[in-house]
């Protein structure tokens, strides 16, 4: 079954840790996704035994900004995978082929990558922060619809969501990760909120969100609105 499966996360399910950072896989048919790795590898290492997740078979890392809480979990990687594919923006590359396998490879993104066949970055889009100063998301093709991944969403949700629907064509059918609103008032989460509107069918919102913001969401999208928390499962199908 292909899905989507929170690893890490601010808030987690029982029997997962929750700390403050996001990784999440994408499990296809043909690749295994590690979109993003946390912020600490003991972490992230026990929730992926407790979801059966084996370090080995993880063909891809997506990291989508250089962060320490996105990138933090990547040994947990390095220590039980010698062959994959690391994908992050191409001013951070050389940084990170420097603690990489020597048969793995680090492949640089700045404009729009497929990664495979239905798997493309939204190519790196600026933050207008010092640091970090880009980020890039994915989006996965499927059935129900693309699903956009975001790390953080530092360059706005709403920029992502549009860039994700310029590139696919068509309305997402999900968006999930870090919103990045916690410091967001009351006023500018409800009108983020009513934007995605019409650009997704479904959220599930999490990370840097803030409880908050993720509340708001929750009550306005109703059965639209899916948790997500470390130990979350999404099928990648009709909600």
């Amino acid at each position: 079954m292909e899905r989507l499966t929170v690893l890490y996360d601010n808030r987690a399910v029982d029997g997962f840790k929750a700390d403050w950072g996001f990784s999440l896989l994408v499990e296809l048919d043909d690749r295994d996704i590690l979109f993003d790795t946390g912020a600490k590898p003991e972490i992230l290492g026990e929730n992926m035994d407790k979801a059966g997740v084996d370090p080995e078979e993880i063909d891809i890392v997506f990291i989508s900004h250089n962060h320490w809480d996105h990138t933090g979990g990547l040994p947990v990687i390095l220590e039980k995978n010698a062959e994959f594919e690391l994908f992050v923006p191409e001013p951070d590359c050389l940084e990170f082929e420097e603690r990489i396998p020597e048969s793995s490879i680090c492949v640089p993104v700045s404009s729009p990558t497929y990664i495979t066949e239905r798997v493309l970055s939204t190519g790196i889009m600026a933050t207008g922060l010092e640091s970090p100063q880009y980020e890039h998301s994915m989006i996965v093709l499927g059935e129900p619809g693309p699903v956009l991944i975001t790390g953080c969403s530092h360059p706005g949700i709403v920029d992502i969501a549009k860039k994700a629907v310029s590139l696919t064509g068509e309305e997402l059918f999900l968006i999930v990760g870090g919103f990045h609103l916690y410091r967001a008032d009351r006023e500018e989460i409800e009108e983020v909120s009513e934007e995605l509107k019409r650009l997704t069918r479904f959220v599930a919102p999490c990370h840097c969100t803030g409880e908050e913001a993720i509340e708001i969401f929750r009550t306005s999208w109703k059965e639209r609105f899916i948790p997500a928390a470390a130990g979350v499962e999404i099928p990648l199908e009709e909600a």
